[in-house]
């Protein structure tokens, strides 16, 4: 098939063979032109037209064919990249997108391996180009906005590969397959953190393990939103879920669930290592205790702060404004105080939230160093602690199906593939403009052809001339 792909050349090298030989014969004859006359050398061709109107047909026929089936044979791949983030030449997880990367070596090299292709990556990279529609245009740098990005890039593959007992659609192909699954697997959303994990639970403290699953009940969580804030209404096929629906059944498992479990400890006082875990919950209070000090030492230096305003300082705070409509409205503006009374309060409220945490394992602690608990409640508790990570696997296993179908619908989308369908009009008007230069050419060779004598052949006149044969000289 890669002889498809010279007949154009083959044909353009007849006609530079039919012109050479033309201006050939015209230099050597060109003394005895005046004497051959116009008229006598079209008449030449009298009995000829039919038979140069079939080889410029045949020849016609030759390069349009020629060309259609070396497009056929070889088309061009077009890559769409078809989400958000291309337009500003990002992946979808907002790295920057690197064309180079469609053709790199380990992109070629799974080619290869998977087409069980018998050539070297370097040998199918030099048959492999990729261009865009923008490399024809001149782009000014200095511009800010002219400067332009490319969301399509064409790929073609010479026909050379059919060497290498292949077809450049087949290349083609293969490499489409290969790069998206690297394209979706390096740069498309990670789902890997709903991939949970339990092994760190054995031998972990009761209380810890409360810690633990909540934790990883938040990963889930928070992998959520972005999602619902995408397509709030997009439902599971199977189960039915939504993205606020899914979020709503972790916020019960932390909120209800979890603390349930946690009652039930502190209630029974559980521990592996009493002695050990009250030593944690003191250490634990020491250095909250520090940072509420922290808090509250910050709190106050605000509060001196603000007093120290004067009260004519803050009386002038309200300017004239107008708003989008031109309406004239009085503006509070922001001073000195306004921000120290912001910060004292966010101050205020972290020392308490710290306050609340240092009583709560004050509270563990006693009840951990209380008396010990009945046999049948290490049961329960064990059981519970089974129960919540299947629970917790379910709420997983929920995520990935309905992040999953989300998701595989968007990658379905991320990059768009066809081959490019053959220009017919240009190969029409490229195979007409030969055929007329064949034809001129043959034509040409007609007229100026000598006989065997060295003559040149003139019509003869008369009803009975004799028609003579003309030799068509590629």
């Amino acid at each position: 098939m890669i002889l498809l792909s010279m007949i154009l050349p083959a044909a353009l090298v007849c006609l530079v063979l039919l012109y050479g030989n033309l201006l050939r014969r015209f230099f050597r004859i060109r003394a005895e032109l005046p004497v051959l006359g116009l008229r006598d050398g079209l008449g030449q061709l009298t009995g000829k037209k039919k038979r140069l109107a079939a080889l410029g047909a045949l020849f016609f026929a030759v390069c349009f064919l020629g060309q259609l089936g070396a497009e056929l044979w070889s088309p061009d791949m077009l890559m769409v990249f078809n989400y958000e983030e291309a337009a500003r030449g990002q992946n979808p997880n907002v790295t920057r997108f690197n064309e180079s990367n469609i053709l790199s070596d380990h992109i070629l090299e799974q080619v290869i391996r998977r087409g069980d292709l018998k050539v070297t990556t370097e040998q199918l990279s030099e048959l492999l180009t990729i261009s865009t529609p923008l490399d024809a245009e001149k782009l000014d740098v200095t511009q800010e906005s002219d400067l332009k990005i490319s969301t399509e890039y064409r790929i073609h593959c010479s026909e050379k590969v059919s060497l290498y007992h292949t077809s450049p659609k087949v290349v083609l192909n293969l490499l489409a397959d290969v790069y998206w699954e690297d394209f979706v697997h390096n740069y498309a959303e990670n789902d890997n953190i709903l991939d949970l994990s339990f092994q760190e639970l054995d031998g972990m403290e009761y209380l810890d393990v409360k810690n633990y699953l909540e934790m990883q009940a938040k990963k889930l969580r928070n992998y959520l939103p972005g999602y619902s804030a995408e397509s709030s209404s997009f439902r599971a096929p199977e189960s039915g879920e939504t993205f606020a629906s899914l979020s709503q059944k972790i916020d019960n498992f932390i909120e209800i669930e979890l603390e349930r479990y946690e009652a039930l400890v502190l209630e029974n006082g559980l521990s592996r290592e009493r002695d050990t875990y009250r030593s944690r919950m003191e250490y634990a209070n020491r250095v909250l205790e520090t940072e509420r000090r922290k808090d509250m030492a910050a709190h106050d230096v605000r509060i001196e702060a603000i007093e120290m305003y004067n009260a004519f300082m803050t009386r002038f705070v309200l300017i004239p404004t107008y708003d989008t409509n031109r309406e004239f409205y009085m503006s509070r503006t922001k001073v000195g105080v306004d921000y120290f009374a912001a910060e004292a309060k966010e101050h205020l409220a972290s020392a308490a939230e710290l306050g609340e945490e240092m009583e709560h394992n004050t509270y563990a602690s006693q009840q951990i160093g209380g008396a010990s608990a009945a046999s049948a409640a290490w049961v329960q508790a064990d059981q519970r602690i089974g129960e919540l990570k299947e629970e917790l696997l379910r709420l997983s296993d929920q995520c990935r199906e309905l992040c999953g179908a989300y998701v595989q619908e968007k990658r379905d989308g991320y990059i768009q593939v066809c081959f490019t369908t053959p220009s017919l009009g240009k190969k029409v008007v490229l195979s007409l403009l030969l055929t007329m230069l064949f034809t001129a050419a043959l034509a040409g060779n007609s007229i100026l052809k000598r006989d065997r004598s060295g003559r040149v052949p003139r019509p003869r006149k008369g009803a009975g001339a004799v028609k003579e044969t003309q030799e068509v000289v590629l």
